[in-house]
Parts: C-alpha cells; structure tokens; sequence
C-alpha cells in the first residue's frame, strides 16, 4: 500500500530511519502542513507524531540542536491548536523534555523555542503545572529571567529577550495557588520581574506586569513585598506603573491596569486610591469597546476591581458601562458555540456577565440600569449556556439583581428565572453549583413571589442531597437557604420543611468541620424557634430538649464571636417560650455562667445579646410569678445583677438601653418581694419600655432594606437571610433585627 506524503514524513523521524538532514527537511514539511490547519493537526496526531517528537528532544546529545528545534516547534504548532491537542501532548509526557530543554547553557535558540511552546501548553487551564514545580526546574526557569547575566552569549541579545518575555509569561500562568505563587517568589523572580519592568522594552514591560499581577492576586504578603520594593531609580512601583497605564499600546493599558486592581484589592496602595478611581477605572471602561483579547479580558478586570466597592460601582454606572457590556452580551451569536468548549466569544461574554454581576452588587440604581438595558432575557437565557463559565457567570448576575425586592417581585419572575435556575441545582459543575445555590437564597424570601412555587417542585428534597455534598460552599449556601426559607414562616411550613430535611441532618451541619456552616445552622435553629411557643415546642422535640441545650453550650465556649452571638439568640428566641422551656436554660448552669462572661465581652453585639437573655428569662409573668422570682433570685446569686450595674456606664448606647430594661426586671422584683442586696437600683432606671426579644436569623447579603428596630410587647429575635457571592461565597453581612410580635420574629439576610 502506497503512503501518503504525511505518514511518509512521520515514518522518517525515527531515530534509525533518516540521516538528520532527512528529519529536519521532514519536521519543515510538516510544520508547514499544520500551521493554522486544525484537521492536519489532528491528522498528524493520529499518525503519532507526538511520540517521535518526544523522542527528538529526550536525546540528551546536543550536537545536532537544529533537529530538536525544529521538533520542539512543531510542538509549539500543535500546542497552539485546542484544548484537545493540548491534552494530547501533555498526557504524550512532552512537558518533562520541554522542560529540560531550557538549561540556559545550551543554544539560545531551542531555549526560546522550549519556552514559546511551553507557553502555549501552559495557557489551558487544563494542563497540569505539578512538573514545573518539581526539581530544579523552576530554578532553571527564573535564572532565564535575567537578560544582563554574564552567561549569556554575544549576539543573541534579542533571542535572550525575548525568551525572558516568554519566562515571565509562563511565571504568570502557573500562579494558580497560593503555594504555587510563594514557591515562585522564593526562587528570586521578583527582583527579576522589577528590571524587567523597568527595562524600557514594552513587551518585557507587559510580560513583567502579568507575572507581578499573578503573584499579588489574591495574596497581600506578596502584595505588600512588592509595593514597597524599589526599581533601578529608587521609584515605587505603583506611580511607575500608573504611568503605563496611559501608554498608546492597548495591551500595555490592560496589563498595567490589571496589576495595580490586584495592588489595590490587596490594600497595600491606599495611597493611589485616587489615581484609581480617576485613572484606572475609566480606561478600563473605555476598553470595552476595543476589541479582541483586551476586551476579552478587561470585564474581568473591571469586575475584580470595584467589587464590593459601592462607590466604585457609582462611578462605573455613571461612566455607561452598563449599556456597554449589555451591547457586548446581546450582540453574541450563541449559536456558534459548541458545548464543552470556550471560544474568545464565550469567555467574552462570561467576563462581561461577570462585570454586570459586580455592578449591580451593592447598589438599587446600578440594578434599575441594567434592567433597562433590556438584557436581562440574555442573562436568563446565559444560564443555559453550553459553555460552564457562562453559566455560572448568569448566575452571578441573577444573584446581584435578585438582592433587589423589586426585581424579585417582578422583573425576574417576568424573565422567568425559576426554571433555569432549578435545572442549574443539578449541575455537574462545581462552580455553577456555588453560584445557583447562592443565587436561591434571595429567590426562597419571603418577598419573592417564586419562593411557593420553588417549594411546590421539591427544592426540601434537593436541600437534603446538597448537604451532603462534598463542598463547603455548596454547602454553606444549602443551610443559607433553608434559612432563609423559614423565616417568618407559618408553623405549618416550617414543620412541613423539617420533615422532609430532618433534624438528624440539622444536627450535622450544627457539628459541620465548617465554622460558617456552623453558624447558618445555629441561625436557621433562630428561625425555627421563632415567634410562637409552638415553633420552639417543635424543636425541642425534633432536637431533643438535652441535645439542642448540650450543643448550645458548647458553642458558647468557642471564640468566635458569630457563634457566640448566635447560640445567645437561640438562647432569646427559647426564653420567649413557656416556662418549661425558660426552666431548662435554668436549670444549665454551664450555660447561664457562659451567658454571664459574654456580659463582659469586648463586642457590643455580644453584650448586647446576653442582656436580651437575661431579660427574656426574668420577663414578668402574673401566671407563674414565684418561677419569676425565683429565676431572678438564682441569677442575683450569680452576680448578674452586679453585672448589671456595671454595664450601666457602657460605651454603647444599645447596650446600655437594654441594661436598663434589665434592670427593671431586678428592681420590679426587689420592690414586690422586698430583697435589698445593697446594690442601689437608681430610681431614674424603672425601664425603657422595651419588650421581650426573640431573634430569628437570616442575612440580605446585599441587604437594600434597612432593618427597622423595634421594641413592643415581647419580641423575638430572627437571623437575617442571606446570599453567597463568589466567593463565593461564603462570607456574609449579619443584620440581626428586632421584629414585634409573639415569642420571635425571623430575620433574614441576602446573598
């Protein structure tokens, strides 16, 4: 059978089949074949080409570099190809040879070759940087960073250049950890980095800013070390920086740009905050009508750097971005994509998904313009994007727009947000799963109008497979939910949600490894035990009176002040019950001494907290007015009431306003039964007229209402409900407040 001229040039790169001048001429013909064409690309692949160009340059004899060159090229041709042909080399075993290839006393040449090609392996996510770390080899990597080194050779100034660039560019990407970004710094990069960008050549320049960026991302030691080093002249690295950021070369902008937004979240720059919002922001802006690989990547930039920054999101807003990321995102053809893979259109629109989630985060006008920009059916529709990033991106942007009571009543119930995002429960990618989950949050309040119908298709049963799952986020965000789901609730509802998730798994996530599971799971135990006598019956039994008592009391010898401060409100919300559930705090003198330390704690909240305990259990009652005396006896005997006394000259005015009603209590008490413990109750203090508090939890993580605070009668304390953002996800705003009624009100936060 004839061969064709492909399979006869793959044949003759065997070692014992061709002269080397007959490989070099075979490696050329090939190399010409594959440039820019995918289907010979994979035609070669198929031949097993990648083998016997692993075997050209394992050979540790340097007489003939020309054939590894051009070998090592042809590498850098198929690495240049996609992600599957990427794979191909990388699990082929070329990247440990490539590697090898960079001893910076061999040819300048195939240095720079084995660098331009490792480049392009190491641009895909996909492939494993665990090699570069091992050995000598990111030793071998930096030292190729220093062009003035005495090594080098006449001549080859430019070659050395140039692979110096490609070096840093490789630094840049494989800083995907916190591990990863040290090791580097600790193998002497950074000065290196600093000559280098302050070498005059821009693409060394961009090349330096994009390693500097990727090792301060994320990380303010390495933030902080590099902000107060100085370059060749004595400058800081900052204004130098900020200067390059007006350069005329766009990529330039976009690198500078990039690096002082990683300077700034890092809050070692606070000096340059100015020059930030002034400079920074609007060129960022201003790239995202460029186009290509700057307006690819300037959204992401833009996001990361006016997250969680209110005003930075004003001034984004009134600088049109809103219309001009919603103009990119509407204007793509999604039918193009193809499903697994991310194209430049696809990472495009994640990153411009992505910008409109950070500016709409925190603000209500933010929100109203990109409900305007009629781009909300792309963001619905985005969340069944083939591509994952895209998804999760939609997810974002649904979870800033639904931190609005408005939008939840309305716009998105409009843009029918409930059925992608129920299907997005089910998603196999972790990321997405983190975002859909956060988003749910909001959309189970009370104020949204799909939290019934969410309900009605089973999201109980979803909870209880989710809690369960591997990640802490998916998690957190899981018992977020549920939180957030009965707040406020109907006791039937809450009944009807406990039975299907069962206290057994409410017992786990009270016991997570996860401290913030811990504390959600002591706020959603707020919110059970919320606002009726009934509820706090419920779970008493479903937990167990000793069990749900035993896990309150070791929280409360921790030194986290959220699950102090959370374990006290579960303690408020059971003091607003019968007397049989008052008596059982009573009767747990570990935790009536721990309730009397917080009284001297150094957060106010806590104090704060500990004082509601106090005046719920001694809160009087003409039904059982001897169990009240004798409630106030017992924590007289204890010091509460000199305790008492002492908080009167708080520095905080909460603390001292409930120190008052507490007070009373003691004084109303002495005056019927006649105790006089010499202690002098001031007569100006006979109460403030606030009522009993019960506290249910939940957390608005974006909260837009203000919490009123309000005492009545006897009022119950709820957790605010929340919602996880990126992060996920699992920070979150408290907003514990005082709602009038019953024996507890719930609160909820957003996330």
């Amino acid at each position: 059978m004839t061969l064709t001229p492909h399979e006869v040039a793959v044949s003759q790169l065997a070692t014992d089949q061709a002269v080397p001048l007959d490989r070099i001429k075979s490696l050329r013909f090939i190399k010409n074949n594959i440039i820019g064409n995918k289907t010979k690309k994979d035609l070669y692949i198929q031949l097993g080409i990648v083998s016997r160009l692993q075997d050209i340059i394992s050979v540790k004899d340097d007489k003939d570099s020309q054939l590894k060159i051009q070998a090592v090229i042809v590498l850098g041709s198929f690495a240049f190809g996609n992600e599957s042909n990427i794979l191909a080399l990388t699990n082929s075993g070329v990247v440990e040879p490539l590697l090898n290839c960079l001893n910076p006393s061999g040819d300048p040449k195939l240095i720079e070759a084995a660098a331009r090609t490792l480049n392009a392996i190491y641009a895909s996510p996909k492939a494993s940087r665990h090699q570069l770390f091992m050995g000598n080899h990111l030793h071998v990597l930096v030292q190729l960073l220093d062009t003035f080194s005495s090594k080098h050779r006449p001549g080859q100034e430019i070659v050395q250049v140039h692979t110096a660039e490609l070096v840093a560019s490789i630094l840049a990407r494989c800083c995907e950890t916190l591990e990863q970004q040290m090791q580097i710094a600790d193998s002497g990069a950074i000065p290196l980095l600093m000559r280098l960008l302050a070498s005059g050549i821009s693409k060394s320049q961009e090349a330096a800013l994009g390693a500097l960026a990727a090792l301060v991302k994320d990380n303010p030691e390495l933030a902080q070390v590099i902000a107060q080093m100085r370059l060749e002249k004595g400058e800081r690295p900052a204004p130098f920086i900020l200067r390059l950021v007006r350069d005329k070369s766009p990529t330039m902008r976009l690198a500078a740009a990039t690096c002082l937004t990683y300077l700034n979240r890092a809050g070692v720059i606070p000096e340059h905050d100015g020059d930030i919002m002034l400079i920074v922001l609007p060129i960022l802006v201003k790239m995202l009508q460029l186009t290509g690989a700057v307006q690819e990547a300037a959204p992401q930039v833009l996001a990361h750097l006016i997250w969680e920054s209110e005003n930075m999101q004003k001034a984004v807003c009134d600088m049109e971005a809103i219309p001009k990321l919603a103009s990119i995102i509407s204007q793509m053809d999604e039918e193009d994509n193809v499903y697994g893979i991310v194209g430049q259109k696809d990472k495009l629109k994640e990153n411009s998904l992505l910008a409109l989630a950070a500016i709409s985060q925190l603000k209500e006008d933010c929100r109203k313009q990109v409900i305007e920009a009629k781009v909300l059916s792309h963001i619905v529709s985005a969340m069944s994007h083939p591509a994952v990033g895209v998804r999760a991106a939609a997810c974002q942007c649904t979870r800033s727009l639904s931190r609005s009571v408005k939008n939840l009543r309305t716009s998105l119930v409009d843009a029918g947000i409930e059925n992608p995002l129920f299907q997005l429960l089910s998603d196999e990618d972790l990321g997405v799963l983190r975002s859909a989950t956060a988003t749910l949050c909001n959309i189970v309040l009370d104020v949204s109008p799909m939290k019934k119908t969410i309900m009605e298709r089973g999201i109980v049963t979803k909870f209880v497979r989710m809690i369960s799952y591997g990640d802490n986020v998916v998690r957190l965000n899981t018992v977020w939910a549920i939180k957030n789901l009965v707040f406020e609730a109907e006791s039937e509802v809450k009944e009807n949600v406990m039975r299907q998730f069962g206290y057994n798994n409410l017992v786990l996530l009270l016991n997570d490894s996860e401290p913030a599971v811990q504390e959600q799971a002591l706020n959603l135990v707020r919110n059970l035990a919320h606002k009726r006598e009934h509820d706090i019956e419920q779970v008493f039994k479903g937990l167990g009176n000793g069990q749900l008592l035993s896990i309150i009391e070791e929280k409360l010898s921790w030194d986290d002040p959220r699950l102090l401060e959370h374990a006290l409100y579960v303690l408020v919300n059971i003091a607003t019950g019968s007397e049989y559930h008052k008596q059982s705090i009573l009767k747990r003198q570990g935790i009536l001494r721990s309730v009397l330390r917080s009284m001297n704690h150094e957060s106010a909240a806590i104090r704060v907290a500990s004082i509601w305990v106090i005046i719920n259990l001694t809160w009087p009652d003409d039904k059982v007015p001897h169990s009240v005396h004798e409630c106030v006896t017992l924590l007289r005997n204890m010091g509460v009431e000199d305790r008492l006394l002492a908080l009167n000259a708080d520095h905080d005015l909460d603390v001292r306003d409930r120190v008052k009603t507490a007070l009373h209590h003691f004084l109303m008490d002495q005056q019927q039964y006649g105790h006089n413990n010499g202690n002098g109750v001031p007569s100006d203090q006979t109460g403030s007229g606030n009522g009993r508090h019960g506290h249910s939890s939940s957390r608005y993580h974006d909260l837009q209402q203000q919490q009123q605070q309000q005492q009545d009668n006897s009022t119950s304390s709820s957790s605010s409900s929340g919602d996880a953002f990126g992060g996920g996800a699992g920070s979150s705003m408290d907003t514990t407040h005082i709602v009038t009624g019953g024996s507890g009100a719930g609160g909820h936060d957003r996330r």
